[in-house]
């Protein structure tokens, strides 16, 4: 089981980047302080309670960025929040995109994990919403990085963005 100071690590490191270059998953820090998009934003509260934003570019083929908050729950009975985001997602002409990430080897405070997510959403016909699904899944391994101790899981997490 994890020390309340490994999932405070945990929770910090996975957030947006998963602690790994990409350049469309972006920092937290980064996110918030990137200028405003050009386009439409969608904004919306998940059933966890959460913010989802899913922010378009000016000719709508593109995602620029879409975040979310979720709550985590562990196998060994831990939860935490964290947040997680990708960046320039095509949008397809029937307004659909989808991204993974990972899994990813992360250090988190000293402690390796694998970080994986997945974003799936869709524009309404009338162009007014987008909803979707978000899944996020990180395993904790001991220091060695070879046994798992832990797995922690969002589940499949439905949202709804409206402009």
């Amino acid at each position: 089981m994890l020390t309340g100071a490994a999932i405070t690590a945990l929770a910090v490191t996975a957030g947006p980047a998963h602690g790994a270059p990409a350049p469309r998953h972006p920092t937290a820090q980064a996110a918030a302080s990137a200028k405003a998009p050009g386009g439409v934003v969608f904004g919306g509260i998940t059933p966890q309670s959460w913010p989802v934003v899913v922010a378009l570019n000016r000719a709508r083929n593109r995602v620029d960025r879409v975040a979310i908050g979720l709550d985590v729950t562990c196998t060994s009975g831990d939860s935490f929040g964290t947040n997680d985001g990708f960046q320039k997602l095509k949008l397809s002409k029937r307004g659909r995109f989808t991204t993974t990430y990972g899994p990813q080897r992360i250090d988190a405070g000293g402690v390796p994990a694998d970080v994986e997510s997945k974003v799936v959403g869709r524009m309404s016909s009338d162009r007014g919403s987008m909803r979707g699904v978000w899944s996020l899944k990180i395993t904790i391994y001991e220091p060695t990085g070879t046994t798992a101790l832990d797995t922690c899981d969002s589940g499949l997490v439905r949202w709804t963005a409206t402009q």
